[in-house]
C-alpha cells in the first residue's frame, strides 16, 4: 500500500495494532535517514510526523510530545525499554540494539560499548590488520577500493597519503595485422580529472621497461610497435599529479603471429619413369608466424583459369596425372591455425616425356665490399630465353631482404652493387626455357671489407603533418627514411624519402603515431637503425571529442569530453558555454587540462531547467554541442485528503524538508482531473501546506495533483504528487474501486441472483406438477370407492395394503374353546 493511501486514512492505520518484527539486517541506511526497528530506513523527517511509516510504528515512538489524534500503538512502561532497546544506565535511555557494540557511543555513559566482545590477538608485522583482527591483509590492498576485511576496515579513515590506485581486470587480444589491443577496469574512486593511466612494456628478458603512451579515463589502448612472434611483459600504473602508484602487476603477452610468408625456392621437375608426373619442392618461409600445419600447392595448366589443389604435410609432393606435352604453372603457400599464407612466385613446366630441365650453373666471378659478380650457364642444348636471380640478406632476424633481377636472353655475366660490406647474401637462379622454368641453383659469399654501424635515429613531431628527423652516420651517401603505422607495415609496404643530409622533414597523415627508421641506400644498402616511436601532434583547430553527460542533478550537470587528439603534451584551454534556453541567458566557463578526457561540472544551474552546452578550444576552434535537463523538484510527500461537509482538504508535506533548494515563497500549484467528463483543470496556487476545494460533483471521481509551482510560463515545474478521489469521499484509490465495482461485483453478483431466480421458478414448477398430480391421484381413488346408496366413499382395512392381501382369510374372532398356540 502506497505512502499517500496509508496518509489518507490516519483512522484505521494509526489505531491498528502493531507486531514488532526482528531482524538481522545491518545499519546501512544513508545519511539523513532513519532505521526503523525492522531494518527498514526511512526519511528523518519522517520520524515522528504523525504517520507510522514503519511497519513496527518504531518512527512514531518516544516522540517529545504526543500529537492530536495520535493512539500509541505500543505503549512501554515508565522508565522501561522495550525488548528491541538497550537502555543507557544514565538518563534511562534507550538506543535501538543494533548501536550496541557497534563502535559508537551512542549512550552517554559508554555503557552500550562495554562488555563488547574482545578483538582477536592475531598481529600483522609487514601488513594491516583488521579491525576485527580476522586476517591480515598486503598494505597495497589497504584502501584500494576493495574490501578485503569482513567488517569493511581496510576501506575506513582514508586520506590521499593512504589511498591506492589498482588496475584491475587486466586483459589483451590480436588481430591478424599485428595490433594488440589492452584493456582494464578503472580504478575504485579514482578521479579522472587529476589522473592518467602509464603503459610500460618490455621484450621478455630485457631489465628496462618502456612508457609507451599516458592518457586519461580510457581504460585501452592499442600496441603497434610490438614485433610479431616475440614475448611482452605490459603493465598499466595509475599516476595522480606527481604521484605515481607503483605496481608489480602485468600480463605476459605474445604479439600476434599473423600469417606465414611465402614459401621460398620452389622447383619443378619432370619425374623421368612416368609420364604426365611432375616433382616440386620448395624451401619453407622464414617467418611462419606460427606452426606449419600443411601446405597447398596449386597448378593450372596454360590456357586455363582455374586452379586445382592439393595439400601436404612435407616441403615436396609430386603431381600426377598431368597431360602430356601441356605448359603447367604452379605455386604454392605454408598453412597455419590463422589461415592460408602468402602465396610464392608461380614457376612452370612443360610436361614432355624423357626432357628434364637441369638447374643453372652459378658461378662467382668476384666479389667486393659493396658487389659480386657472377655468370649463369646451362648444361642443355634447350633453349633459353632468360634468368630469374633472386639476392637475399638478412639485417633484423625478423626480416629477410631481397632483391630480385631479371634477366632477358642468355647473358651470363652479371654484376650486382650497392651491397653492404662484410654481409652474407645468398643467390638463387632459375632458367626460363622452352620447355619451362628450371630448378633452383644456390651460392653462398660474404662481401669483403668491414660492415658499417647502424645510424641512430632522433624524430620528432613539430607539428600536425610533420615529423623532424635527424641521425648520426657516413658522409657521402644517399640515406633513405621509411616510416609506417604499424610494425608489419613497415616493413612490408612503407612509406618514404631519400636524402644526402643527416636530417629531414618529413611530411605524413594525420595520425596518432609513426614508426620511423633510416638506413644508407646508396653507394651500398646498409643496415637500418632502430625504429622510433613518434606521436603526431593533431591539429587543434579540431572539434573537442564525444561530449556527454555523465551525471544531472537540480542544480548542476557532470559533462565529460575528450582532448581533440590524445596524450596532450602541455595544457589545453577549453571554454565551456551554458545558454540557459529558458531564462534567454548565457554563462562562460574556462577549463584548464592537460588530460584526455576532461571531467567538469556546471554548478548553479535550475531545477527543471533546460541548456544548450558548447564546449570548443580557447582559441575558438571547431564546437561540440549537447543539450541537457537538470532533475525537476520531487513531489510533495505525504499527499492526503480530509473529507468536511462540502469540501474536501488536500494536505502535504513541505518540500523544504527534502529539497533545500526549494523556497516557501514560491508555492504549489493544483490541478485536478475529472474521469468521467474527461477534463483537466486548474484550480490555483498556494504558500501553505494545505489546500481547499469546494464544488465536487457527487458521482464524479477525481484526480488531484501538487506540484512545485511552475515558472517561467510554465516551463520550470517539479514533479507533481497525485492522488485519486471518489464521490464517497474516504480518500481511498477510486481506480481500484472503480475497477472493481463494475468488475468483480457486477460480474458475479448478477449472474449469482439469474442463476438463484431460475433455479426457484423450476422449483415452483416442479412443485406445481407433483400437487396436480396427487390431486388427481387422490380424486381418482375416492371415485372408486364411492356407494351411491351411501352417498359417501368406503375405505376398508385392508384397502391401503395393496393387492397382495386380496387373498387373505378373514379373522372373525376367537372362541374359548379353540386352542391358541403361540410358536
Amino acid at each position: 500500500m502506497s505512502r499517500a493511501l496509508r496518509s489518507a486514512l490516519p483512522g484505521v492505520f494509526l489505531g491498528s495494532p502493531v507486531h514488532p518484527i526482528t531482524t538481522l539486517i545491518p545499519p546501512t541506511c544513508l545519511p539523513n535517514h532513519f532505521r526503523c526497528n525492522s531494518g527498514a530506513c526511512i526519511m528523518n523527517s519522517w520520524v515522528c510526523d504523525g504517520y507510522k511509516d514503519c511497519t513496527d510504528g518504531s518512527d512514531e515512538e518516544a516522540c517529545p510530545t504526543s500529537r492530536p489524534n495520535v493512539t500509541a500503538t505500543s505503549p512501554a512502561l515508565p522508565e522501561r525499554c522495550s525488548r528491541f532497546e538497550f537502555e543507557c544506565q544514565q538518563l534511562r535511555k534507550c538506543i535501538p540494539n543494533w548501536k550496541r557494540c557497534d563502535g559508537v557511543r551512542d549512550c552517554q555513559d559508554g555503557t552500550d560499548e562495554r562488555s563488547c566482545p574482545t578483538q582477536s590477538s592475531l598481529s600483522c608485522p609487514s601488513g594491516f590488520r583488521c579491525e576485527d583482527g580476522e586476517a591480515c591483509l598486503m598494505l597495497t590492498e589497504r584502501c584500494d577500493g576493495y574490501l578485503d576485511c569482513s567488517d569493511s576496515s581496510d576501506e575506513r579513515n582514508c586520506t590521499d597519503d593512504t589511498i591506492v590506485y589498482k588496475v584491475q581486470n587486466l586483459q589483451w587480444t590480436a588481430d591478424f595485422s599485428g595490433d594488440v589491443t589492452l584493456t582494464w577496469a578503472r580504478p575504485k574512486r579514482m578521479s579522472s580529472t587529476s589522473c592518467v593511466y602509464n603503459i610500460y612494456y618490455r621484450m621478455v628478458g630485457e631489465s628496462i621497461w618502456k612508457i609507451l603512451e599516458t592518457h586519461s579515463n580510457k581504460t585501452n589502448s592499442v600496441l603497434k610497435v610490438l614485433k610479431p612472434d616475440c614475448t611482452y611483459q605490459v603493465k598499466v600504473q595509475v599516476q595522480c599529479l606527481s604521484r605515481v602508484y607503483n605496481t608489480n602487476d602485468f600480463i605476459t603477452l605474445r604479439a600476434p603471429e599473423g600469417l606465414p610468408d611465402a614459401p621460398l625456392n620452389l622447383q619443378l621437375s619432370l619425374k623421368k619413369e612416368a609420364e604426365g608426373v611432375l616433382m616440386g619442392w620448395w624451401s619453407p618461409p622464414v617467418n611462419a608466424h606460427g606452426l606449419i600445419r600443411e601446405f597447398i600447392v596449386e597448378y593450372s595448366s596454360s590456357g586455363s583459369k582455374e586452379w586445382s589443389s592439393l595439400r601436404t604435410t612435407k616441403n615436396y609432393t609430386e603431381i600426377r596425372n598431368l597431360q602430356v606435352n601441356t605448359l603447367y604453372t604452379v605455386r604454392v603457400a605454408a598453412v597455419t591455425s590463422r589461415g592460408v599464407g602468402n602465396w610464392s612466385e608461380s614457376k612452370s613446366i612443360t610436361t614432355i616425356k624423357g626432357k628434364v630441365i637441369p638447374p643453372p650453373v652459378i658461378h662467382i666471378e668476384s666479389y667486393s665490399e659493396d658487389s659480386i659478380s657472377f655468370s649463369l650457364k646451362m648444361t642443355t642444348n634447350i633453349k633459353v630465353s632468360g634468368y630469374v636471380v633472386n639476392i637475399y640478406w638478412t639485417f633484423d632476424t625478423h626480416r629477410q631482404e631481397k632483391r630480385t633481377l631479371v634477366i632477358e636472353g642468355g647473358k651470363s655475366i652479371q654484376k650486382v652493387a650497392n651491397l653492404t660490406a662484410h654481409t652474407p647474401y645468398e643467390i638463387s637462379a632459375w632458367a626460363k626455357t622452352e620447355l619451362g622454368d628450371s630448378p633452383l641453383s644456390f651460392v653462398h659469399v660474404v662481401t669483403s671489407g668491414t660492415r658499417p654501424a647502424s645510424p641512430s635515429l632522433k624524430a620528432k613531431a613539430i607539428n600536425q603533418t610533420a615529423v623532424e628527423c635527424s641521425w648520426t652516420g657516413p658522409r657521402n651517401v644517399v640515406y633513405g627514411i621509411f616510416y609506417a603505422t604499424s610494425f608489419l607495415e613497415l616493413y612490408r609496404s612503407p612509406h618514404n624519402s631519400t636524402t644526402s643530409a643527416h636530417n629531414i622533414t618529413v611530411l605524413v597523415q594525420r595520425d596518432e603515431q609513426y614508426l620511423f627508421l633510416v638506413r644508407v641506400m646508396s653507394p651500398y644498402q646498409g643496415p637500418p637503425s632502430d625504429y622510433v616511436v613518434v606521436k603526431m601532434i593533431p591539429d587543434n583547430r579540431l572539434p573537442p571529442r564525444h561530449l556527454h553527460s555523465v551525471h544531472t542533478g537540480k542544480t548542476f550537470a557532470v559533462i565529460k569530453w575528450e582532448s581533440p587528439y590524445d596524450s596532450p603534451d602541455q595544457d589545453m584551454l577549453y571554454a565551456v558555454a551554458v545558454k540557459d534556453l529558458v531564462r534567454k541567458t548565457d554563462k562562460i566557463y574556462k577549463v584548464k587540462s592537460r588530460n584526455s578526457t576532461v571531467e567538469y561540472t556546471i554548478k548553479k544551474l535550475e531545477p527543471g531547467g533546460k541548456y544548450h552546452v558548447i564546449v570548443q578550444l580557447g582559441n575558438m576552434s571547431k564546437e561540440s554541442s549537447m543539450k541537457i535537463n537538470t532533475v525537476p523538484l520531487s513531489a510533495p510527500d505525504a499527499l492526503k485528503i480530509i473529507t468536511e461537509n462540502d469540501h474536501i482538504l488536500l494536505f502535504w508535506k513541505s518540500l523544504a524538508l527534502k529539497e533545500s533548494n526549494f523556497n516557501e515563497s514560491r508555492g504549489y500549484e493544483i490541478h485536478m482531473f475529472d474521469s468521467l467528463m474527461n477534463i483537466t483543470a486548474y484550480l490555483g496556487n498556494t504558500t501553505e501546506n494545505f489546500f481547499k476545494v469546494s464544488n465536487l460533483k457527487i458521482g464524479h471521481n477525481y484526480s488531484f495533483t501538487v506540484q512545485a509551482r511552475c515558472l517561467y510560463g510554465g516551463q520550470m515545474c517539479g514533479e507533481p504528487a497525485t492522488l485519486l478521489y471518489d464521490e464517497l469521499g474516504t480518500g481511498e484509490d477510486s481506480s481500484a474501486t472503480r475497477s472493481g465495482r463494475p468488475t468483480d461485483v457486477a460480474a458475479i453478483v448478477v449472474p449469482v441472483l439469474f442463476l438463484l431466480l431460475v433455479t426457484l421458478g423450476i422449483g415452483f414448477v416442479v412443485l406445481y406438477m407433483r400437487h396436480r398430480r396427487l390431486q388427481n391421484s387422490f380424486t381418482a381413488f375416492a371415485n372408486s370407492h364411492y356407494s351411491s346408496r351411501l352417498g359417501s366413499a368406503i375405505f376398508s382395512s385392508g384397502d391401503d395394503l395393496g393387492d397382495e392381501d386380496d387373498e387373505a382369510p378373514m379373522i372373525t374372532g376367537f372362541s374359548d374353546d379353540v386352542p391358541m398356540v403361540i410358536a
